[in-house]
């Protein structure tokens, strides 16, 4: 039996693309991912779990900026803004050892 869930619209629109280009409905993309996220989680292989919840994110961010809803500078850690006044200062014998004093 069928059942109705709430996802964001993000996860919504991403699915939305994918199962188009991979001829699958809606409900069919996200079982899809729901089942390859079910078996990543089982496998117990951390690095694996880790390395697919970065890849989401980051896909999820793409596809955020590529629609609009966020500019790429608003997914930033440090806002532009201090990294221009931002100075790099290196001890005085910092590259000693490399013969640069």
């Amino acid at each position: 039996m069928a059942k109705s869930i709430r996802i964001s619209d993000d996860l919504y629109d991403m699915a939305a693309t994918e199962a188009a280009m991979m001829h699958r409905s809606l409900a069919q993309q996200i079982e899809h991912w729901a089942a390859i996220g079910q078996a990543v989680e089982a496998s117990g292989d951390l690095p694996a779990i880790r390395s697919a919840a970065v890849a989401h994110m980051r896909a999820r961010d793409h596809e955020r900026v590529r629609r609009g809803r966020v500019s790429a500078d608003d997914l930033a850690l440090v806002s532009k803004a201090r990294i221009r006044k931002a100075a790099v200062i290196f001890p005085r014998d910092a590259f000693a050892e490399y013969g640069r004093e």
